[in-house]
């Protein structure tokens, strides 16, 4: 006990700032990581653009964990550079499965469309920005910034090529 009365600023103080680090990397370090892969991948493709990737390998690393399975495509968006709203569309995406992520600059996912959902191989989302005025239809993005991702599987190397073809029809652009 005596041991515990002479410390207890000094264990005080320990938990004080252990509580303040654990509170600011809950806080901070999603929109860092965040930051971090949107500066990423805006550079290899820019922004408000489409990238599609090559498939991936073990040393990909552009997509958290990727899988050799899925073909990846990105579109890192700013809707302020937008106008406010973003349209992502493709038609004839493969006869595979497919799924659309869209992704806050936070790492909330807030939207999924996937080829269970989508008519006839194709989709056509809107994303207005937060401030932005949305028209009926429009998704509502938490924040101006985000990610898109796409994620197409590679169902059968024999369709490898026509798969990964149909997948890079899909678009990112400002809407009209």
């Amino acid at each position: 006990m005596r041991w515990l009365a002479r410390n207890w600023l000094y264990i005080a103080m320990t938990l004080a700032i252990a509580a303040a680090v654990h509170v600011a990397s809950v806080v901070y370090l999603p929109d860092l990581i965040m930051a971090r892969t949107m500066a990423k991948l805006a550079g290899a493709g820019g922004v408000n653009t489409m990238l599609h990737g090559a498939r991936a390998t073990d040393a990909s690393r552009a997509v958290v964990r990727p899988s050799p399975d899925l073909l990846y495509s990105t579109c890192v968006y700013d809707l302020d550079k937008a106008g406010g709203r973003l349209r992502v569309h493709a038609d004839g995406m493969p006869r595979t499965y497919w799924s659309v992520s869209a992704f806050d600059a936070h790492t909330d996912n807030f939207t999924v469309l996937d080829d269970r959902h989508a008519r006839g191989g194709a989709f056509d989302v809107t994303l207005a920005g937060p401030d932005a005025v949305a028209h009926p239809g429009d998704i509502r993005s938490p924040t101006a910034r985000g990610v898109i991702l796409v994620r197409t599987l590679i169902e059968s190397e024999a369709r490898l090529a026509a798969i990964d073809a149909a997948r890079r029809g899909a678009r990112c652009e400002a809407a009209r």
